[in-house]
């Protein structure tokens, strides 16, 4: 995704919302120590960035609805004492 189409998306919500997200550069991948195995250039990045948009994150999605849950249950914990 461009960060010109996720500033599209940002812009029609609420600024005083809070939100969960996430987001990775090329270097967060490559050329990046001490994980550097290959480095690539900015056109190798363009051409493969777009497996994001194909990807099926519910596995993603459901691993954090998991962690959130386990956070609301230690907060209600938390706060019942």
């Amino acid at each position: 995704m461009q960060v010109k189409t996720a500033i599209e998306y940002l812009q029609r919500m609420n600024p005083e919302d809070e939100i969960i997200i996430a987001w990775w550069v090329k270097e967060d991948f490559f050329d990046h120590e001490p994980t550097l195995r290959m480095e690539i250039s900015k056109k190798e990045w363009e051409d493969i960035v777009h497996i994001g948009d194909d990807m099926d994150w519910s596995l993603t999605h459901e691993s954090l609805k998991e962690v959130l849950e386990m956070e609301v249950e230690a907060n209600r914990a938390a706060n019942a004492g």
